[in-house]
């Protein structure tokens, strides 16, 4: 399997399923509500829905670089207001979400397989570091929501 497969593979298992770890970003969002996740079950800890935002933007981000575009990220795209919480304003964030992932994968998938290992111009670091980067933070931010939803009592079904 080539290096570029791998990492497909890598990207759908942590936003599909069979993840290594465990559940993967839809496994645990999935029976998760508007109220849930609105929900801020901490203080000063994010929600759901706001992390949820915050991915959806930085699988934009990686797809821009990735095609060549320098994307201006501002404190708005990073983590975006939350809209009033409605089950069509929650439909329309995992629709976001849904669309911003098949930006990432596209992006992932177009990228020449020779030019993974290089060094990002104005960086020290090399495009599969920035790929690899994006599914960890999706990661990273599955297992904040599986424990905001541990917080509420509705744990991630295994």
């Amino acid at each position: 399997m080539s290096e570029k497969r791998r990492t497909l593979d890598l990207l759908d298992r942590a936003y599909r399923a069979k993840a290594w770890h465990g559940p993967a970003l839809l496994e645990t969002l999935d029976g998760m509500n508007a109220a849930m996740a609105a929900k801020r079950v901490m203080k000063g800890a994010h929600t759901a829905w706001e992390l949820v935002d915050h991915l959806a933007s930085w699988n934009e981000v990686v797809a821009l670089r990735l095609s060549g575009t320098p994307p201006q990220i501002t404190p708005e795209m990073n983590f975006p207001k939350t809209p009033r919480p409605t089950p069509g304003a929650w439909k329309k964030t995992l629709a976001r979400l849904a669309a911003s992932q098949r930006k990432f994968r596209a992006a992932v998938a177009r990228f020449p397989e020779a030019k993974l290992g290089r060094r990002r111009a104005g960086t020290t670091t090399t495009w599969n570091v920035l790929i690899h980067g994006q599914i960890q933070h999706q990661l990273y931010h599955v297992g904040q929501i599986a424990m905001l939803r541990r917080g509420m009592g509705k744990s991630v079904k295994q």
